[in-house]
């Protein structure tokens, strides 16, 4: 046999299977320039509105801080200078009442005197200087802010009067008025040093005739 007949004993070579080419998309069209920047500007809009939003909201947090840092502050050096007033108080109140004790002797004493006065006139120079040296302590305890007082109206006010007498009355509308007042009070501000001493009526009924 020849070399001729084994070549066509030998099967044909299949030809290659046909391959499709990729069906591709249609490119989507480009955005107009003027709506890209649009959409550009909108988009950093929001953005900066979201930071403006965090930073307005941090800035009235900081003021809430503040506002209530300075009403801690404020009722803090309140509270310190009340204190700080009490404690003075409390030291100069014995003090106080010396003096205020002197003021009643010494109204005591030019109340004692005669209107009347003496041969050489004596009486009226000693009720003048009595008078005199009252003024002076009442001038030492207003610059320590210390001054008198006498409480309004006629009805007696425990909080701020003393009664230190009675008088009777028959009359009942009379009942738990003021009779006289004897002696000024003194307070510093609010705080009562010395209430005012006065005489109240009381209401005794009439006795069977």
């Amino acid at each position: 046999m020849s070399d001729f007949e084994d070549l066509e004993k030998i099967p044909p070579i299949d030809a290659p299977a046909q391959v499709e080419a990729p069906v591709l998309e249609p490119a989507a069209s480009p955005l107009d320039p003027a709506e890209a920047f649009g959409l550009a500007i909108e988009a950093m809009g929001d953005r900066l509105s979201r930071r403006l939003d965090a930073i307005q909201s941090l800035l009235e947090r900081d003021t809430r801080a503040e506002a209530n840092r300075e009403r801690i502050v404020d009722r803090l050096h309140a509270e310190l200078q009340e204190y700080k007033d009490d404690l003075l108080l409390k030291v100069q109140r014995p003090i106080f009442a010396d003096l205020i004790q002197l003021h009643d002797d010494i109204g005591k004493m030019i109340e004692a005197r005669p209107d009347v006065d003496g041969d050489d006139g004596r009486a009226a120079s000693t009720r003048g200087i009595l008078a005199s040296i009252r003024v002076a302590i009442e001038d030492i305890l207003y610059r320590q802010g210390v001054e008198p007082f006498e409480a309004e109206g006629d009805a007696f006010d425990p909080r701020r009067q003393r009664a230190v007498s009675t008088v009777l009355t028959e009359e009942p509308e009379k009942h738990g008025t003021i009779a006289a007042r004897l002696r000024r009070g003194f307070a510093a501000g609010e705080k009562l040093i010395r209430p005012e001493l006065v005489s109240v009526h009381t209401h005794r009924p009439p006795a069977d005739r």
